[in-house]
């Protein structure tokens, strides 16, 4: 029941409360009108009875005609208590002697007869009342008076009375035109309700309730997972919305709750959304300063049928994005490493066609054998000892790039590194060596003997990395800044290898250091727990 009334349109479920609540209403107030309609007939025949009563109790020809009860003076009795009557609108009235004959009566047939009830004995010992019984005409109110004669000698009574039947007409009749009239409401108020339903979908775009429900549950889901910070504002710089994301950039202190509905400008300075509304032009790709933290951020005004509403930022953390941009850097260099080695061995397949074709067979032969002797020993030690396709082809990859430019690159490696399951871990592996073995040939490139050494240590807990190369080295007053995002001592625009190799040691629970060295050169050492690069997650 509870699923098939969520369902119904909106029409529908005004018409159905309206006129459960007008029906209810019509209800209660029918039965309230009605009890208050008889009783106000029930006091108003009371009234009425009682004031009859009095004035034909006291009027002379009727004390005379029963001081002399005449045939004709009967025949006056009964046709005045019938003009009285019809004049009145009163039910009945019975005017009868001291022993309860009946002198008058609506049924001429009962004259003569005793009055009947039992509520009659009062009235024959000079009392006068009001009492509800049961006569010839049905259960009725009756008014009793005493008649008394010039002399005060009490000569007779008269009853006034009305029948609770005619009441009950009397107040059916005035219950339905009151009911009449709330039924009429009824049906205007079900076209009211049909008009207002219209209207509240024509804003509510032709939604149904239960469909504006599952369209805000999706907003909210798809701003609450988005990685990108959003925040919305209204016309009046009121913050209507902002989501987990805005509050993890922009380090906020407060939760959600406690930002809702409050001035933009209190909790987030500075977020040019006020001069958006104003100039009512998006901004894109902007950079901007908040607090110290610098983002990229997208604003732009919110239009709803042509009116200005308020504005939206969405942004990022440039620190990330830039750390992005690092990462594919370092996929580029190991691109650039595998190029190189392409490159070189395309060159000595030229070399190798070239002497073919001329039919240089010695020479063939010679170079055949130059090239096997100095690249089998190194490609093989590689090869048995990294066991991981990726590192082992990498590595490799950095003889062509040394050859290139002149440099003796030799590795010594103690022990076998078994395959890395884990993609990332590779990465973080391949960052590591890359830019440290690129940061020695650097170091190396205006030197006339151009060494680069690679120790790699695998123990049952441990992988040591150990890159030395036989440059100037690195200055005691900066080796401690080296590492810092953006530093760097050859230029512009540079800084960003080692912060990404202190990054990946961090993110593999390892640690890095400067070793010592006796003479020129640097020698980078990094530790990393074995069990780190083969767990799974």
């Amino acid at each position: 029941m509870k699923i098939f009334f969520k369902r119904l349109r909106l029409k529908t479920k005004l018409i159905i409360l309206i006129c459960i609540v007008f029906i209810l209403a019509v209800i209660a107030e029918n039965i309230y009108i009605m009890r208050i309609v008889n009783n106000q007939f029930h006091e108003r025949a009371i009234q009425d009875v009682e004031n009859i009563a009095n004035i034909l109790a006291t009027t002379p020809e009727i004390i005379t005609a029963i001081e002399t009860p005449t045939p004709q003076n009967l025949a006056f009795i009964q046709q005045y208590a019938q003009n009285i009557q019809a004049l009145t609108q009163v039910e009945f009235i019975t005017i009868f002697d001291m022993n309860g004959i009946r002198f008058s009566h609506p049924d001429k047939d009962k004259i003569g007869q005793m009055i009947v009830g039992g509520d009659g004995d009062r009235v024959l010992q000079g009392e006068s009342y009001i009492s509800t019984a049961q006569g010839t005409l049905g259960l009725s109110i009756r008014a009793f008076r005493p008649i008394f004669a010039p002399n005060h000698n009490q000569i007779g009574a008269l009853m006034v009375g009305q029948t609770v039947n005619k009441l009950a007409y009397l107040a059916s009749r005035t219950n339905q035109s009151i009911l009449l009239t709330l039924i009429t409401c009824l049906i205007i108020a079900i076209s009211l309700a049909v008009w207002f339903s219209k209207s509240i979908k024509n804003i509510l775009l032709g939604l149904e309730p239960f469909e504006m429900v599952k369209l805000f549950e999706e907003r909210d889901a798809i701003i609450r997972t988005v990685k990108e910070g959003i925040l919305v504002i209204n016309r009046y710089g009121i913050i209507t919305q902002i989501n987990d994301e805005a509050i993890r950039i922009l380090r906020i202190k407060e939760n959600k709750a406690s930002i809702i509905n409050h001035d933009v400008r209190q909790i987030i300075p500075n977020t040019r959304l006020h001069e958006v509304m104003l100039t009512g032009e998006s901004e894109y790709d902007r950079e901007q300063n908040i607090n110290g933290i610098v983002i990229l951020t997208n604003r732009t005004p919110l239009f709803v049928n042509g009116e200005l509403t308020g504005a939206i930022a969405s942004f990022r953390d440039m620190t990330e994005i830039r750390q992005l941009a690092e990462n594919l850097t370092g996929v580029n260099r190991y691109a650039d490493a595998l190029r190189s080695q392409s490159h070189e061995f395309n060159n000595k397949l030229h070399v190798i066609y070239g002497l073919a074709f001329n039919q240089n067979n010695q020479e063939l032969i010679d170079y055949l054998e130059e090239l096997m002797g100095s690249n089998e020993k190194e490609y093989e030690h590689i090869s048995q000892s990294i066991h991981d396709p990726i590192i082992s082809g990498f590595l490799t990859s950095k003889f062509s790039r040394a050859r290139e430019l002149d440099v003796t690159l030799r590795f010594d490696i103690d022990g076998q590194l078994s395959p890395i399951a884990r993609s990332s871990v590779t990465h973080c592996l391949i960052t590591i060596l890359g830019n440290l073995i690129d940061n020695g040939l650097d170091a190396v490139q205006f030197l006339d003997d151009k060494q680069i050494a690679v120790q790699l240590s695998i123990t049952p807990e441990t992988f040591i990395i150990e890159v030395t190369d036989n440059g100037h080295g690195i200055s005691a007053d900066v080796s401690d800044k080296i590492f810092t995002k953006g530093y760097s001592t050859k230029g512009n625009n540079r800084g960003i290898g080692l912060y990404l190799v202190l990054a990946s040691v961090n993110e593999l629970n390892g640690h890095i250091e400067l070793a010592p060295q006796k003479v020129s050169g640097t020698c980078f050492r990094i530790c990393l727990p074995l069990n780190t690069l083969y767990q799974e997650k």
